[in-house]
This record gives C-alpha cells, sequence and structure tokens, in this order.
C-alpha cells in the first residue's frame, strides 16, 4: 500500500463506524459500488471513498430507515443526478469558452 492512499481493514473500518464486520461483508455483495481492495489471503482494504459510502449507506439505512433496496435506489440516483450535473457543467463551460474566443476576436 502507498503512503498517498490509506487503507484500513475491516476490523478497523467496523469500529469506526460501529458497524458489524458481517454487515460490511453482506453490503459488499448488496452495494456494487462498494469494493474493497482484496489481498490473495482475502484481507479486505478500505479506502476514503469507501468509507464514504460507507457512510452514505449507514445514513440511508439506519437514521433514514431506508431498506436495502431503498439505499440502492437513492445511491443510484444520485450518480446519476451527479452525472447530469457534470455533463451540464462541462455544457456550460463549453459556452463560456466560446464567448470569451468571440470576445477575443472582436478586439
Amino acid at each position: 500500500m502507498t503512503d498517498n492512499n490509506k487503507y484500513y481493514r475491516i476490523s478497523q473500518v467496523s469500529r469506526m463506524l460501529n458497524i458489524p464486520a458481517s454487515t460490511l461483508r453482506y453490503w459488499e455483495k448488496e452495494f456494487k459500488q462498494l469494493k474493497p481492495l482484496k489481498s490473495k489471503n482475502g484481507i479486505r482494504y478500505y479506502n476514503e471513498k469507501d468509507i464514504e459510502l460507507l457512510k452514505k449507506i449507514i445514513f440511508m439505512t439506519k437514521e433514514k430507515g431506508y431498506t436495502i433496496d431503498g439505499a440502492k435506489f437513492a445511491l443510484k440516483n444520485i450518480n446519476a443526478k451527479t452525472g447530469d450535473i457534470i455533463t451540464e457543467l462541462i455544457s456550460i463551460k463549453n459556452d463560456l469558452n466560446e464567448l470569451l474566443n468571440l470576445i477575443d476576436n472582436k478586439r
């Protein structure tokens, strides 16, 4: 593991998030976005992105009362909306660049 990327074992993540390791393993099967690295020995290594996703899942299931299917649906919609926003921002950026080019050409 490199120093730039911090990785945590399942026991560390379990303690950090106060969630049983068995629940984390179950969620890996249910949420396709959750893919911790696994060593040859099967030891799981979670990175910061995995932990952020787990926090979202915990919030939805434990605090908001979503079912697993409800949380999956919500996460899918969040990702779709993020993609739509990024597409829109790229379009706006391109429009602004065109305007800048027009302004530069008139000078």
